[in-house]
């Protein structure tokens, strides 16, 4: 990897040499959230744009134009570097307004540009092939979904009724959503905010009582959101957003006597969302990466929040122990993530489907772990990003089962895309400007 980080910073590779290279290296198991500042910090401004459309566009689309090129060849492509070039150019093709010649052209020439050109031919026959019947290959790759075999069929058989609908919105960016910092303003006010600054938006029901997100409906920079930097707002999607109001009946009313634990809490959005909205005993926010905690403390630090009652941990959710039990926990328990794949497509590269049954047994290790620092009467939500029943529904059913001191706590969610389940619900990302895959559980514990 990092002598792949190194030649994005050759000035004699193009922009399309740099995409390769990254794609390699998600290919190899890193994240795009590792490698997509280098990438962008090592192109030219000017091309940023370009740059960041065709890794991302080409990610999302990567199953469905990977087999416009096997059905041309008759064996695999086996050098990663090659099967990226060939789906960067199918990616131009079908989906960027450019020029046809410069698509293929400079494509060829990005590989020549890495050492590869002994793949040069076949880079260049697929897509002078996909030129001649652009109209054909156009309609295939758009016909179905751009999932990997293993988990389009373990979404038809958890989502039959919606599996259309999934493999379509999944092949989509996700809209940003804000979360307004409550301690400077609120929702309608930050929108007229907007409004004078001419920044597209809309204001959007999250499903649950009253409660509402800012959804950008135009381009802007992050960083250029009025009062981003001075802590006035969050980026946070819609249904993350869910959490803190999940947990408001209990903290609100009892919130300043009350002792809170955020397990696997970074980057820390759900963490500064209860300090924005409640006065709590004590917050511990614990999370098992040094490098996501940091962001924490920088969340914590842009938004002005108070930290004299937080305690940030480094600890792994499995083993950690205390002598101290809580009275709410939140677990954002770790998952295979294919609820955010429209905002994070590596994770349909870099998921396995044996990662599931992994997953399933990590998360139930750590819910074992915190039932036992939870007071008789306290509240545990629990959360993931998956829309995977296993790590999910499932998980929380056979948790109740296991221990007769659990019981769930039901709640109500009105948008369609919010289906009740047994215990909990699911939220889907069926709406294209709707929020990611999340499931929520509300569970209390009884006296045994």
């Amino acid at each position: 990897m990092k002598n792949n980080i190194k030649k994005l910073h050759n000035h004699q590779l193009s922009s399309r040499a740099k995409v390769i290279l990254v794609i390699e290296e998600i290919l190899n198991g890193k994240s795009l959230s590792e490698l997509l500042d280098p990438l962008l910090e090592s192109t030219e401004m000017s091309s940023r744009g370009f740059v960041h459309e065709l890794l991302l566009g080409t990610l999302r689309q990567w199953w469905a134009l990977s087999r416009i090129s096997e059905s041309l060849i008759e064996n695999p492509v086996t050098d990663q570097g090659v099967q990226a070039a060939i789906n960067i150019g199918l990616y131009q093709l079908i989906y960027m307004n450019i020029p046809e010649y410069a698509a293929i052209n400079d494509t060829v020439e990005a590989l020549k540009q890495l050492g590869k050109e002994y793949g040069t031919g076949l880079v260049n026959a697929i897509l002078r092939k996909t030129q001649k019947s652009k109209t054909k290959f156009t309609k295939k790759v758009n016909k179905n979904h751009s999932l990997p075999n293993w988990l389009a069929k373990q979404l038809k058989q958890d989502w039959g009724e919606y599996y259309d609908e999934l493999g379509c919105t999944l092949r989509f960016a996700a809209p940003i959503f804000l979360r307004v910092n409550t301690k400077f303003s609120d929702n309608v006010s930050y929108c007229q905010i907007l409004d004078e600054h001419h920044i597209q938006h809309s204001l959007v029901s999250l499903g649950y009582n009253q409660a509402q997100a800012v959804r950008l409906d135009g381009g802007v920079r992050i960083g250029e959101l009025p009062y981003f930097d001075e802590g006035w707002v969050s980026v946070q999607d819609a249904h993350a957003q869910l959490a803190g109001f999940l947990l408001a009946p209990t903290l609100q009313s009892q919130g300043s006597h009350q002792s809170v634990l955020d397990m696997c809490c970074a980057p820390g959005g759900k963490t500064t969302h209860l300090l924005e909205m409640f006065h709590m005993k004590h917050l511990t926010a614990i999370d098992s990466d040094r490098i996501r905690l940091k962001r924490v403390h920088e969340n914590i630090s842009r938004l002005k929040l108070d930290t004299k009652d937080i305690s940030v941990v480094h600890a792994d959710g499995t083993s950690w122990r205390s002598d101290q039990c809580f009275d709410v926990i939140l677990l954002d328990a770790p998952c295979t993530a294919t609820g955010v794949l429209r905002r994070h497509p590596d994770i349909g590269l870099l998921r396995q489907e044996q990662d599931i049954a992994t997953t399933v047994n990590l998360q139930r290790s750590i819910l074992d772990n915190l039932w036992s620092r939870l007071k008789v009467g306290g509240v545990l939500l629990y959360v993931t990003c998956s829309i995977l029943k296993a790590e999910n529904e499932r998980q929380i059913i056979d948790f109740l089962r296991a221990n007769d001191d659990a019981n769930a706590i039901p709640f109500d969610l009105s948008l369609p895309h919010q289906i009740k389940q047994q215990v909990g619900y699911q939220c889907l990302p069926l709406d294209t400007k709707g929020g990611d895959g999340f499931y929520y559980a509300l569970l209390t514990k009884t006296a045994k």
